[in-house]
């Protein structure tokens, strides 16, 4: 018997789908600030520089840094000369991260950015309504799967996700889409 066709099977399945519709969506949550969106077309790649808060993107276009604590692009490479590993997703930097090489998340799968911060939050990718798909915010100590254990997990996001993945400080967590990117920033 295929247990993926069984009514035990689909038991679980609306039992999981119905405790993650119960998880309330907010725009930040709490202890963040939604520091807002940026555009970026034919987004690739995305990442951190593990000794500051800089974003590097990595569209079709070239490359991109971006200040977050400030919100603001600084940089701009449209060249196509430069190194990009995409099976070991790394990129080199370049202007203020010149000679520096940043781990990435990739629009096409794989990521080598954090999920979770020193401090016990976590982001959770997670699709009960596949091929849209929701990133729960998890406070320490909670899993939005352990239903008495997320009373304070949020969705943060649902959409046609890319990519997403905190900063190497654990300041700033990035979530990529078809749009661009969208950003937070610890309180």
């Amino acid at each position: 018997m295929d247990y993926f066709k069984s009514e035990a099977f689909e038991k679980h399945r609306n039992k999981i789908t119905n405790l993650l519709e119960k998880i309330p969506s907010v725009k930040s949550p709490s202890g963040w600030t939604y520091k807002g969106s940026m555009n970026v077309g034919g987004l690739e790649y995305f990442g951190f520089d593990e000794s500051s808060d800089f974003c590097l993107v990595v569209s079709s276009n070239g490359r991109g840094l971006i200040d977050l604590s400030k919100a603001e692009k600084i940089a701009r490479d449209y060249s196509e000369d430069f190194q990009l590993d995409e099976t070991l997703l790394i990129c080199e930097g370049f202007d203020i991260l010149k000679d520096k090489t940043i781990k990435l998340a990739s629009k096409y799968g794989g990521s080598l950015l954090p999920i979770g911060s020193k401090f016990g939050d976590r982001l959770r990718r997670v699709s009960p309504l596949y091929p849209c798909e929701d990133i729960i915010y998890q406070p320490p100590f909670e899993d939005c799967f352990l239903e008495g254990y997320n009373k304070n997990c949020v969705r943060i996001y649902r959409g046609f996700l890319y990519c997403y993945g905190f900063s190497f400080s654990g300041n700033y967590f990035v979530i990529a889409d078809d749009s661009g990117i969208l950003f937070w920033e610890r309180d």
